[in-house]
This record gives structure tokens, sequence and C-alpha cells, in this order.
């Protein structure tokens, strides 16, 4: 075999391998369907919004999400097309948002949620059914407990534990039936009982709706529990008043920001 022939052959060797690496990604079957690994990009070309496997045309496996600024968005598993199973929820800079088993529409199992530092901010469990279910736990920016309590089938069911920022125990939140009734607050002065008649709310009429921090979700006149006429107020993470949702005939009127 002379140099040419050598020559010819190492070049036909590389053309095919560049050939095949280029079809790797983004095959179709004799049907037409995606198989294997796929890269989806935006319409113009230009910036990656996905990756993952296909098995006859269903996303199948660990499946990533991209930013624009092309750092990883999510992590889903896909089982026969449909997202079903382990999942991670990050924030641009890369670290984790939330986690959990992903069940099509809804979280299973253990759940949690982190602050932008990377503190845990809920440790939730949720039942085959997506509700939460068992000892569900708040906690502050610094990592200190903030709310610790029991939940059945999506409603609390023991009382709720509150805590201060620096970890010590402040207050009781007795719940009956789903309900608030009352909150027993632990102070220097000793032990007090404040009542309150709803958490929730079902039912017609003018009634005052209170998070589980005791602060005020909706008031106004309700049907059938839905805001018809009244407000709604929106908080951040860290439980502080941001805006005001004006309702009239069950439709948003105004809504008001808050300075602080």
């Amino acid at each position: 075999m002379n140099w040419t022939h050598c020559i010819l052959i190492l070049c036909f060797v590389c053309y095919n391998v560049k050939l095949f690496s280029q079809d790797a990604t983004n095959q179709v079957d004799a049907k037409g369907l995606k198989t294997g690994y796929w890269i989806n990009y935006s319409k113009d070309g230009k910036t990656k919004l996905e990756e993952g496997n296909y098995t006859e045309d269903k996303k199948e496996g660990i499946w990533k999400g991209y930013f624009p600024s092309g750092s990883i968005k999510h992590e889903i598993t896909y089982t026969n097309g449909k997202a079903f199973g382990y999942a991670k929820m990050y924030y641009e800079d890369g670290k984790i948002r939330e986690e959990g088993t992903w069940h099509e529409k809804y979280w299973v199992g253990d759940y949690r949620y982190y602050f932008p530092n990377g503190q845990v901010a809920y440790m939730w469990n949720y039942n085959n059914q997506g509700k939460r279910e068992g000892e569900q736990k708040y906690f502050y920016e610094n990592g200190n407990m903030k709310y610790r309590g029991g939940w059945e089938n999506g409603k609390v069911k023991s009382n709720v534990e509150v805590y201060d920022e620096s970890g010590k125990l402040i207050q009781n939140r007795i719940y009956a039936d789903g309900k608030f009734t009352e909150s027993v607050t632990t102070n220097l002065q000793g032990t007090t009982t404040q009542p309150r008649t709803y958490s929730t709310f079902s039912g017609t009429g003018y009634n005052t709706v209170y998070r589980l921090d005791g602060k005020v979700d909706k008031k106004g006149y309700f049907e059938k529990g839905v805001l018809i006429n009244g407000e709604i107020n929106e908080y951040d993470e860290n439980g502080t008043l941001i805006q005001i949702k004006k309702y009239e005939k069950g439709q948003i009127v105004k809504i008001t920001p808050v300075s602080n």
C-alpha cells in the first residue's frame, strides 16, 4: 500500500467520523419519529433551550433546560413522554431553587425549596395525590426554624409551632378541622391566647382570612369561598406586604404597591 492509498483511507475515515458526530443528535427513525439524543434550540437557532433523549418521539430520562444566559434552569425526569420522576429547578446563578419528585401535574413525597443563599426555605411532604401530608417545616433565611406542624390531605391537622428568627418557640397556633381557631403566645409577661375565627373560608358573606403567620390574606365579601368584593394582600418570601389587589365583582380592578 503506497502513501497515496493511506492518505485516501485516512481522509475517508476522518470524514465519516465527522459525519457521524454531526448526525448523532437530532435524528428521526424510519417512521419520522424523534429518536436518540436531541438538542432543541430557539427559533433563531442561537439559544439552546433543552436537551435530552427521545424514544419514538417521546421524551425519556433526564432532560436539561437552560436560561437564555446558558446556565442550567432545570433537570426533569421523563417517562414515556411525561414529566414523571425526580426534578430539580435552579436559580440562574446555578444554585438549586427546588427539588423533589414530580408526577406530571404535582409533587409527591419529599420536597424542598431553597433561598437564593442556599438555605432551605421549606421542607414539605406530599401524598400521592399531590396534597401536603405529614410534618411540614418552614425556615428563616439564616437556617433557623420558622414554622413546624402536621398536615393531612392538604390541610393543617395539628398545632403549628411558630419560632422567632433566633430559633426560639414563641407561639402555638391551634387548628380544628383545618381551620385556625386561636394562637397561644409565650412572652416575658407569660402566656396569652389570641382567638381567630378563620384561616380558610368556603362560605358566603363578609369575612377575613388569615395566613399561617397570622397576617391578613383576604378580606371582603365572598361567595362560596371566592372573593367577590374586597382585597387580597400579597407578601414576599420574608412575609413583608408588597402589594394589595382590589377586587370588584370577582375581578381585579386595582393593584396598589406597598412601599417598605
